[in-house]
């Protein structure tokens, strides 16, 4: 049963018989008691699993259904010892405290055990990925019916499955998880000489497999049990080869973030500046805050908010700039939207909302926080509620965009004739020179630094921002639809010091300016127009979409699926400037 907002799912109820962890939903066990055993003889060994994929020069990619305890993700990474993609399909993920408990007797034996819990998605609906093992092992997991994700994979994934792993509860138990449609799907999806192979024997398992191309037979399995099955798929097979290299225009922050992603998937990027060096504009805000804006209401663009905001939290922590913190969100003013003139007055959000958003996501997203609360977090007075986001985090963009592009297989120049057919990745903020068509325009905007004797503990966003520094504060940022005087730009931020602290701050002891590249929907503009790709247009949320938006292209570049369901890519996609304009004019050509 899914809650109210329609994007959080409500998790698995399962109980402990000893360590066995038991769905009371289907009456099943989620594994038998010699647990990595079984998933050796069972998935692993009948398919050649591991020796398939030490064998491979590319990533060897395996597709379950039925993640449930991430046990065989567990177990397959150590086996192979090699890249691997896992792709996973959950319609009822355990809460992290029953993952935890269910793989308890194991977390001497598999370091990853650890690493995944502490990675493990919270229970969104859609796709979740996660790295381990220095990248060596990703992790694509769907929340939500396997019907649904199956269908989006198909639409996404180019490469072709290696090895499918289904492990949904017995057919009599769980009859979704085995419908013949989900079979033609797995058909469609697999590489040349794919394996299947499940603990079931029914004869409709085996019957259904047999229909849609695969070679069928049975494992012996004594004195477990009688029978397992194996296949092997006879059909032609999807084949896929990504590029050796490819290069990224724009070496700000989303310029970085795509360069490190494409270099993580084996592809050699030549990384175009054409500016002052890394992060010389907008990207080298000292005091960027990682920090959504949700929406209360189930909705496409409400589930990218919060799909980018988890994505981002779960990729930065320990990189250089990156501060976990957390951050506290107070009802404020709502953000200026591209259509808003100067001048014009903002509504204000009402605290209800805060209320609304916290019930429509699971606790450890964010929790709704009253004023004594939010004082308590803060370590100064707070006078309003609050949303409480333990995983966000304060970040330094220019050394976050250094500490990204720093790679061997990155090289940074600043220019190069790029040949036809080369993969081009622009992510150039407002230069949309030679694309007419994308709704992107400049918004100036400017942080100042007060000192501060009662500095909080962690930034504060509402009406502005508060960012804590040594003995002071950055605060901001302004919204300047025509570039104001940076000294007017300060007493506007002062004024925001002022209404959090109640006291006038002193002169501004340092000032930050930048110019955001803003789109006429305040969207980003991410993945391919024809030949062209796009990561730019992130206003004032690069820290979450820029990183979101390279994961995306880099994945469609690679031939895999993006950690982004269709809808969501189809809602940032460019050439959704070009439908609108067959009804309006460009609102940034004039």
């Amino acid at each position: 049963m899914e809650n109210a907002s329609g994007n959080a799912l409500q998790t698995a109820d399962v109980a402990f018989e000893g360590d066995r962890c038991v769905s009371r939903r289907f009456g099943d066990v989620y594994f038998s008691a010699d647990g990595p055993d079984e998933v050796r003889r069972v998935f692993l060994a009948p398919a050649a699993v591991a020796e398939r994929a030490q064998a491979r020069d590319q990533p060897f990619t395996i597709a379950e259904l039925g993640f449930g305890t991430g046990l065989n993700l567990v177990v397959a990474a150590a086996a192979t010892r090699a890249r691997l993609h896992f792709v996973s399909f959950e319609g009822h993920p355990l809460s992290r405290a029953d993952l935890a408990q269910a793989l308890k007797p194991w977390r001497h034996d598999y370091p990853l055990v650890g690493a995944l819990v502490a990675a493990y998605p919270p229970p969104v609906r859609g796709w979740h990925r996660r790295f381990f093992e220095s990248g060596r092992v990703q992790l694509s997991v769907f929340f939500g019916d396997v019907g649904d994700g199956l269908t989006d994979l198909r639409q996404q994934q180019r490469r072709g499955v290696d090895a499918w792993f289904l492990d949904g509860f017995a057919p009599k138990r769980n009859p979704d998880m085995w419908r013949d449609a989900l079979f033609a799907d797995i058909a469609a999806l697999s590489a040349p000489g794919a394996t299947a192979t499940t603990f079931s024997a029914a004869g409709d398992v085996r019957r259904r497999l047999a229909a849609h191309g695969f070679k069928v037979r049975r494992v012996d399995q004594r004195p477990h049990k009688r029978h397992s099955t194996a296949a092997v798929y006879a059909g032609t097979g999807r084949t896929f080869r990504a590029p050796r290299e490819a290069v990224v225009v724009g070496a700000g922050l989303a310029g970085a973030a795509t360069a490190r992603c494409l270099v993580h998937k084996g592809i050699a990027v030549t990384l175009l500046d054409r500016g002052q060096g890394v992060a010389s504009g907008a990207s080298a805000i000292p005091a960027a805050v990682l920090h959504p804006r949700l929406l209360p209401t189930a909705s496409v663009e409400g589930l990218y908010r919060l799909q980018a905001f988890l994505h981002a939290a779960a990729w930065l922590p320990g990189r250089d700039g990156v501060t976990p913190t957390g951050v506290l969100q107070l009802a404020g003013k709502r953000e200026p939207s591209a259509g808003v003139r100067e001048g014009e007055p903002l509504a204000s959000k009402e605290p209800t909302r805060l209320r609304r958003v916290a019930a429509a996501i699971p606790d450890e997203i964010a929790a709704y926080t009253d004023p004594h609360a939010a004082s308590e977090l803060v370590g100064t007075t707070v006078r309003a509620p609050g949303l409480f986001f333990p995983n966000a985090s304060m970040i330094n963009g220019k050394a976050l965009a250094l500490h990204l592009v720093d790679d061997p297989n990155i090289a940074v120049l600043p220019e190069l004739d790029t040949p036809p057919g080369t993969t081009v990745i622009r992510a150039t903020g407002t230069d949309v020179a030679g694309f007419s068509h994308l709704e992107v325009g400049a918004l100036a905007g400017q942080l100042d630094r007060f000192a501060c004797d009662r500095t909080p503990r962690l930034p504060i966003v509402g009406d502005g921002v508060i960012v804590p520094d040594t003995a002071s504060v950055w605060t901001g940022a302004t919204y300047e639809y025509r570039a104001w005087d940076p000294d007017r730009a300060s007493e506007a931020n002062a004024a925001r010091y002022a209404g959090f602290f109640g006291t006038e701050p002193g002169p501004s002891l340092s000032r930050f300016r930048g110019t955001r590249a803003v789109t006429s929907d305040r969207l980003p503009v991410i993945g391919p127009d024809g030949d062209a790709w796009f990561n730019l247009g992130h206003g004032s949320h690069g820290t979450i979409s820029a990183i979101f938006g390279a994961e995306i292209i880099a994945s469609a570049v690679n031939g895999e699926l993006a950690p982004a369901t269709c809808d969501i890519r189809a809602l940032l996609e460019p050439a959704r400037f070009r439908a609108r304009q067959l009804r309006r004019p460009n609102p940034f050509r004039r």
